[in-house]
This record gives structure tokens, C-alpha cells and sequence, in this order.
């Protein structure tokens, strides 16, 4: 095998660039939700205390007027994969650790009123957070591993 610099590789390569990638499903799907709730004008309901719940029982947490059942109501959702109303599905779904579920649900993060607005600007939040899988792609991708 025969070494080359890097300048002999390029010239010889057929070298195209990297087509845009798409938008990670994580931050759509999470922008969505806080787009819906944004629009959503009614009361809206959290879990209590839910890091008290073993979490074989908190997986299964649901509540009417929750953000989850107001996500599950959308039918792009549905469409998408969006399995049901309950803490598993949502942290499935949307790809989001127990600690950014916990967050995001919970009523013990909020002081004050909890409004759609306030939880919807949670969910932009995290949508904009690098996790550390796209983190570790992206050092993968620099390194050409």
C-alpha cells in the first residue's frame, strides 16, 4: 500500500459535498409540541410528583389535560408513531432522557401558574439541547471515523 498526504487523496478522490442533512426528529417533533401547546387555550395539567413513582409505574403515568394527551390529539403525531398518551410513550417518541421528561412534565419545575406558553417554551428549549448521541456523531463524523 502506497502512502499519500492528504493533498494527493483530494486529488485524486471524487470528493462531493455533504448534502444538508435532514432535521433531526428529535427537535421537530419536540418544536411541534410546543407549537401545538402555544395554540392550545385550555387548562393544562402536569404530573405530581412523579420521580416518587417506581419507574415501571411512571412509564405508564397518563392524565387528561396533559401535554401528552394534548400532543396524542394531533393527528401528524399519531401518524408519525406517537404510540399513546403515556410518559413511555412521549419519552419514546420523542426521544427524551428521564431527567428531560421529568422537566418537562412534572409540576415540581414550575413556581407559579403553569401555563401551555411556559411548557411550550420548555419543549423549545430541549428541542434546541444537542444530546449526547448527536454530540458523539458529530466528533465521529470531524474524525472520519
Amino acid at each position: 500500500m502506497k502512502h499519500r498526504t492528504l493533498e494527493e487523496v483530494t486529488k485524486i478522490a471524487a470528493i462531493e459535498p455533504i448534502a444538508k442533512k435532514e432535521e433531526p426528529p428529535r427537535r421537530a417533533r419536540l418544536e411541534r409540541l410546543a407549537d401545538i401547546l402555544s395554540a392550545y387555550s385550555g387548562r393544562i395539567r402536569l404530573f405530581s410528583m412523579m420521580e416518587y413513582v417506581p419507574v415501571r409505574e411512571r412509564v405508564k403515568l397518563r392524565q387528561d389535560e396533559s401535554p401528552l394527551s394534548i400532543a396524542y390529539r394531533d393527528p401528524q403525531f399519531r401518524q408519525d408513531g406517537l404510540a399513546g398518551d403515556r410518559l413511555g410513550d412521549a419519552i419514546q417518541f420523542f426521544g427524551l432522557s428521564m431527567r428531560e421528561a421529568h422537566h418537562l412534565f412534572c409540576d415540581c419545575n414550575y413556581s407559579g401558574a403553569i401555563t401551555p406558553g411556559a411548557v411550550a417554551s420548555r419543549a423549545r428549549s430541549l428541542a434546541q439541547k444537542r444530546t449526547l448521541t448527536q454530540m458523539w456523531q458529530d466528533l465521529r463524523q470531524r474524525l472520519g471515523w
